[in-house]
């Protein structure tokens, strides 16, 4: 008998199921079995029975899936009933199954290639030229395409791959096959001829056969046939069900949203797949979303051709909006959809059964975002508003699912978890990740298989060092991945692993990278010392952790190594094994994962340990990386927390509020291509797999499971270009199914593009307001009150009370620096920096991009440095035998150009150092001040390899105050920079007397000791800009516009408001007006002035 249970509600048909098993109990070692299509729904239901029996124990309970289960049975009777029958194996692996198929596919495409049936796929092979046994990603991807093909015809074509295997190459209709496809049978019989069993629909077509004949088994197989909350099943797997209903109860529990879904059309035959007409004849929202559950319907109950057995129906159907009148209550939107579909009513409905929306029913309601961050903090925001307002609501009440789980994941945390902001814990449980998303052993691994063979970067290595367990394995710290990456990046890699990579030229490899820290380890770091083309290179830190370092990167280069070689599969599973434990030890906390990898390689190499294909690391990854994928989603779905998930796991479960997030249009429905050949695409049947069908069934399905709140949002906003974006197309019909029913529109809400928007901290009505943030508010609040005062751009730390404050733990009084001569200077060259650095910021220090190709040219920062280094040497420095073996000059011939050029460049300055005079460096004394200044003859003279800026003219012109005032006479003072590709005397300086440069150098002072606490309010670019106009053409506003293009830029001229550390203390925004006010304009001239009427610019 079969017996077919329908509802609109999972929690009665699971209650119907738990008081059946509780009125006709097992046997005490019978183990209940109960078909399901997802895990979640396994953990669910046996909750559910263990509550159904009194005791709320339930043990022995079994929930396969569909094809394992059904598999099962055939291999069990198809013996019995034709003896002659491949016998198959019940348990083992299905060699149908695509990821199993694939490998027979490899081995018997060298022989199909032969035939003259298969010319597109040899024609394709000749383009790629692949080496004979060698395998690829592409024709990897392509062997797997054909088993998918092979696969899916196995299950919703039998009849096709029945006539295929009795020589009749025809389609699906039995018209000839097109010949571009003929080589499809072909390849067909040749792995039935090798299988050891025929696929799953052919075998079942034959225990069908069996069973309309008459035959019964002896001992037929124990129990009912349970299948609980299927949407969805291959026909051939239907017929195999009413069949077997002859020989044992079989029980269908449906959830559908009414009794009649497939029948609600006219003049259609029970076999014929639902069309277009589908959309035109049904009522409601069944058109647009309910074709994947009426088709399973039709198959069930459409013409009984396979129904042997009896047949039995039964109906629980709540009438949800005559359960909440009965309570004394008005239904909510959401009751009304729900009676609407399970009563069938049309669209001609009368008034009596008309929509209506009442405001604050919260029942349904629809969240247009303006991307995925908005999304979520929308979402977040309206559940704590439900909790906040239902006493009886819980986390565990609340399903979120989306079809971007990957997009959504790195969000998740930054805004669920940030309880700060919002002020409530709100415990969530993120699922339905794979293994190789998360930054653990198998991303680990899989993200080293696909480097292998590979160009290796430095940016991919970076990657790699992310893989916590790896660096755990070898006793390093996770944190430590940055500081390995910038040593390797000091050293000088890039990419490739060695020599052989890089055209036998090992420099900026990662071989010769890691050797240059072995030598510095017992080797000083000079330049002109290297062995070979290898430089010593310091390592910073302990001993113990340098070796931990070196360690970790030599096993990661003889890993990437071997991985570079192509190996059977046999020789990689053996490998691997050894790999693994190499490179993640005992896998520490994430042990649990060399588990499942372990057990992966131990299915892969059932299917294709006897393969003698060459594979190469990619496609490993791919194999793995599939096998690892099976095994998520089965945990964390009912964790007692808010829960995060796919569309599929839970779609079915009752939840009293379930929001469907990320549903953007091209994200939903999912488009699942299939390849040109494949002929399902070619004739639709009833109950062909269809994913867009698959999801817009989830909408009925959450419709469904929605107890008291349904949540939909998406994307209204590109998040790169704000470009308006439309809903998904299920979604706007929806939308505009309810507009022509509901008065007021559909509940519909836009939300703000930003998050401090002032909409979003007020209600709208009937919508309460949209952002439950409290850091948000208070930063809203503070930006109204700058509104009030005035509306000015956001100012930098300088204008901040942190300003005035002293730094934590220090008295406000300046202490004396222990070099009063160095802080003096360091001031006037960077007043901004020194201020920043005594509150410990260093906005500039974490600019340091990961590089993966070494540049064919210095920069002039490094020509400058290079110059810098050596600009006292006697002779002419050997640029290349300084920098041999560093990485430091391009090669070949853009390195021979280098070198000429600074030699140019080094004689250039010598020559001009000469004509000034013999320098020497001579110590100079006055009050606290003390230090040695640079002369050349009697002048002094600064020399600055690059082009001089303010900075290097108030040094000079503070070395000049210092010597005047000490009574040395200087004669003036030079600055020596470079202009083009030549060194020469840029500016000079006339020399004040003794008593001029005291209160010049006391004002100096003073300034750097008075603003050692407050930030110094000029920038040196602009307020040197400002004071030149001034001093030259003084009240004719020159100096406002040379300090215009020097804060807010001009052609050629960077702007100085974008320097990292002009932006922290001032604001990038800032206007001039507001930087440069009347006092600030006359500091800028007390401190320039005097410079200015000494300095005498040089022209060429």
């Amino acid at each position: 008998m079969l017996t077919l249970y329908r509802s609109n509600r999972a929690d009665l048909l699971a209650q119907l199921l738990a008081t059946q098993l509780r009125l006709e109990p097992p046997g005490p070692f019978e183990p209940v079995q109960v078909i399901v299509n997802t895990w979640p729904t396994s953990r669910w239901l046996g909750e559910q029975i263990a509550l159904g029996n009194g005791a709320g124990i339930a043990a022995n309970l079994r929930f396969p899936f569909p094809s394992a289960r059904l598999r099962q049975l055939v291999a069990e009777l198809l013996p019995q009933a034709s003896p002659d029958a491949p016998t198959g194996a019940a348990a083992g692996p299905d060699p149908w199954r695509a990821q199993n198929l694939v490998w027979p596919v490899l081995e018997l495409l060298p022989q199909l290639l032969e035939a003259p049936e298969a010319a597109p796929l040899r024609h394709w092979l000749q383009q790629r030229r692949q080496p004979p046994h060698q395998l690829d990603l592409p024709l990897w991807q392509l062997a797997r395409a054909i088993a998918d093909a092979l696969d899916d015809y196995g299950l919703y074509r039998p009849a096709l791959v029945e006539a295929w295997l009795q020589g009749r190459d025809c389609d699906a209709s039995g018209r000839p096959l097109e010949a571009p496809w003929r080589w499809q049978p072909l390849l067909l019989r040749s792995l039935a001829a090798q299988l050891p069993e025929l696929p799953f629909g052919l075998r079942a077509r034959q225990l069908i056969a069996a069973l309309q004949g008459g035959w019964r088994p002896a001992d037929p197989p124990g129990g009912p046939l349970r299948l609980f909350g299927l949407s969805s099943l291959a026909p051939v797997q239907v017929e195999l069900l009413q069949a077997l209903s002859a020989v044992l109860p079989v029980e269908l529990y449906l959830l559908t949203p009414c009794r009649d879904l497939w029948q609600r059309r006219d003049g259609a035959g029970p076999s014929e797949p639902l069309g277009a007409e589908w959309l035109l004849e049904v009522p409601g929202l069944e058109a647009r979303f309910g074709r994947l559950g009426a088709e399973f319907q039709q198959l069930l109950e459409g013409s009984g051709e396979h129904q042997l057995g009896q047949w039995r129906e039964g109906d629980l159907f709540l009438d949800a909006a005559a359960a909440a009148r009965s309570e004394g209550r008005e239904p909510t939107l959401l009751e009304q959809l729900q009676q609407r579909l399970a009563s069938g009513l049309s669209d001609q409905a009368g008034a009596a059964d008309a929509l209506h929306w009442r405001p604050g029913d919260s029942s349904l309601e629809f969240h247009a975002c303006p991307g995925r961050l908005r999304q979520l903090q929308v979402v977040r925001d309206r559940i704590l508003q439900l909790l906040a307002a239902d006493p009886q609501l819980e986390p565990r009440d609340i399903l979120v699912m989306t079809p971007q789980v990957e997009a959504f994941a790195p969000l998740v945390g930054a805004v669920f978890g940030d309880s700060e902001a919002t002020g409530v814990a709100l415990p969530w449980r993120l699922t339905d990740r794979s293994q190789q998303s998360e930054a653990g052993i198998s991303q680990g691994l899989l993200a080293l298989l696909q480097l292998g063979g590979q160009r290796l970067t430095a940016s991919a290595l970076e990657q790699l060092l992310g893989c916590a367990p790896l660096l755990n394995a070898h006793g390093i710290d996770p944190d430590d991945a940055g500081p390995i990456t910038a040593l390797l990046q000091r050293a000088g890699f890039r990419w490739g692993l060695d020599g052989s990579d890089r055209g036998d030229d090992g420099t900026h490899s990662l071989s010769w990278a890691i050797d240059r820290l072995v030598l510095g380890l017992v080797l000083p770091d000079q330049p002109g010392l290297a062995l070979g083309n290898t430089a010593p290179l310091a390592m910073e830190g302990s001993l113990e952790q340098q070796g931990q370092w070196l360690a970790l990167l030599r096993q990661l280069l003889r890993s990437l190594r071997w991985l570079g070689r192509r190996r059977p599969p046999a020789a990689w599973v053996a490998g691997l094994r050894r790999l693994l434990t190499e490179l993640f030890g005992d896998g520490g906390s994430a042990a649990w994962e060399l588990q499942s990898i372990h057990a992966a390689l131990a299915d892969w190499a059932a299917v294709a340990e006897a393969s003698p294909l060459q594979l190469a690391a990619p496609v490993v990854a791919e194999v793995l990386g599939e096998r690892l994928s099976e095994s998520s989603g089965r945990f964390g779905h009912r964790s007692g927390a808010l829960t995060i998930s796919a569309l599929e796991p839970m779609r079915a479960i009752p939840h009293k509020v379930v929001v469907l997030m990320g549903l953007d249009a091209g994200q939903f429905p999912r488009q699942r291509p299939r390849p040109g050949f494949h002929l399902l695409e070619q004739q639709r049947q009833l109950g062909d797999p269809n994913g867009g069908d698959q999801d817009r069934y989830v909408l009925l399905e959450s419709l469904l499971s929605a107890r008291q709140h349904l949540l939909i949002s998406w994307s209204c906003r590109e998040e790169r270009t704000g470009e308006p974006l439309e809903a998904c197309t299920p979604v706007r019909q929806w939308l505009e199914w309810l507009g022509a029913r509901l008065p007021q529109g559909p509940p519909l809400r836009q939300h703000a593009a930003h998050p401090l928007e002032r909409s979003n901290f007020l209600p709208a009505a009937p919508w309460p307001p949209s952002s439950c943030d409290q850091r948000l508010l208070q930063a809203r609040q503070q930006l109204e009150q700058q509104l009030e005062r005035g509306s000015e751009p956001p100012r930098g730390l300088a204008f901040s009370a942190i300003a005035s404050a002293a730094p934590a733990g220090e008295s406000p009084t300046p202490q004396t620096p222990a070099d009063p001569w160095g802080a003096l200077l360091a001031w006037l060259e960077a007043p901004q920096r020194q201020w920043l650095e005594q509150l410990q910021l260093r906005p500039q220090e974490w600019d340091s991009p990961v590089l993966d190709l070494e540049p064919l040219e210095l920069q002039e920062r490094q020509r400058a440095a290079l110059l810098r280094e050596h600009t006292g040497a006697e002779a002419v420095p050997d640029w290349g035998l300084l920098s041999r073996g560093r990485g430091l000059l391009p090669p070949q011939a853009a390195g021979e150009l280098e070198r000429q050029g600074l030699e140019q460049r080094w004689l250039s300055l010598q020559a001009c150092l000469e004509q000034l005079g013999p320098g020497e460096r001579r110590p100079v004394a006055w009050r606290d001040l003390s230090g040695d200044l640079p002369w050349h003859g009697g002048q002094l003279v600064l020399v600055h390899t690059a082009r001089p800026r303010t900075p290097q003219r108030l040094r000079l012109w503070g070395e000049l105050l210092l010597a005047a005032a000490a009574g040395q006479g200087p004669s003036g003072a030079a600055l020596v920079g470079r202009d083009g590709d030549r060194f020469r005397v840029l500016e000079q300086l006339q020399a004040p007397s003794a008593d001029e440069a005291e209160p010049l150098l006391e004002q100096l002072l003073a300034w750097s000791h008075s603003h050692r606490t407050p930030c110094w309010p000029l920038p040196p670019q602009t307020g040197w800009a400002y004071a030149c106009g001034e001093v030259a053409k003084p009240g004719q506003g020159r100096g406002w516009s040379l300090a215009l293009s020097a804060w807010e830029g001009g052609h050629q001229q960077p702007a100085e408001r974008r320097e990292a550390v002009q932006a922290l203390c001032f604001g990038a925004d800032l206007p001039l007006s507001a930087l440069l006010t009347p006092e600030r304009q006359q500091l800028a001239l007390a401190l320039h002035t005097p410079l200015l009427e000494r300095r005498t610019e040089l022209k060429r």
